[in-house]
């Protein structure tokens, strides 16, 4: 399940989260960007375990534009992913739901495809496990502490075909807001 971040004390919580898994894994913190829709991924505990952040391309910063303005075509709805973040308890339990919430997100909103600066891992599991079509549309760069891929999600292939058995992991989950 997830919940959609809507008061100061559910921001406070998803910049708290996010800055824990982003401190322990090097990177410099970076706050939600305005514009944004953002989202703590619950554990079966109920527990708010990670966090995810949907931004409308046209409000991402100058630097995704940058990156991204020459793949993105006219008959694309684009957003930016960022802050996918799980606390080490929770790893294993919230990758999947993420995911999912992306997919799920991607098609409630009608956007086709998502960009964002994929860690390497993330950027192979996407292509590998979730069997999302992930395109690394640039070399690495060196962001916010780590190597990163710039990478292009192709997102509609995945919310229009939702019963190919390549899908199997996808799991549709009820959004909340925190009240």
């Amino acid at each position: 399940m997830y919940k959609q971040v809507d008061s100061k004390e559910t921001l406070a919580l998803f910049h708290k989260i996010k800055e824990v898994v982003w401190s322990s894994m090097g990177f410099e913190m970076e706050f939600a960007k305005e514009g944004s829709d953002l989202y703590l991924l619950l554990a079966e505990d109920g527990e708010a375990g990670g966090t995810f952040e949907f931004t409308p391309y046209l409000k991402s910063n100058t630097f995704i534009h940058s990156l991204f303005e020459e793949v993105i075509k006219d008959d694309m709805k684009v957003m930016e992913v960022d802050s996918l973040a799980v606390l080490p308890f929770y790893r294993g339990q919230l990758g999947r739901k993420g995911i999912c919430l992306m997919i799920d997100y991607a098609e409630k909103h009608g956007y086709t495809h998502a960009v964002g600066i994929a860690d390497p891992t993330f950027f192979r599991s996407m292509n590998v496990k979730y069997n999302i079509l992930a395109t690394q549309i640039n070399e690495k760069i060196f962001y916010k502490g780590a190597d990163a891929i710039p990478t292009l999600f192709h997102l509609k292939e995945v919310y229009s075909d939702k019963d190919n058995p390549k899908y199997s992991w996808y799991i549709p989950r009820k959004v909340e807001v925190m009240r």
